[in-house]
């Protein structure tokens, strides 16, 4: 969370601190960061992650410029990453 890592998002740290803990073979840009947030899409994009954002959480992302591809529901987020 926010209190084990010296900067919240939108600063990378978190996700810079989940990438060392899974091991030194993680490479960022071919790592996809998936946020429900406009701070998840900054986060993603400050460590070096393709950003995709999710249309149905917290923050009404339709015309969030945050994330390189924004997802409107579960059913479009498994088709783009499993087809139909």
């Amino acid at each position: 969370g926010a209190d084990d890592v010296p900067r919240a998002k939108p600063a990378p740290d978190g996700l810079l601190q989940a990438f060392r803990a899974i091991g030194d073979d993680v490479d960022a840009r071919t790592t996809a960061y998936i946020g429900d947030a406009p701070s998840d899409g900054a986060a993603a994009r400050a460590a070096g992650c393709v950003s995709i954002g999710v249309n149905w959480g917290s923050h009404d992302l339709s015309s969030a410029d945050a994330f390189d591809v924004v997802f409107a529901s579960v059913d479009e987020l498994e088709r783009a990453f499993f087809g139909e």
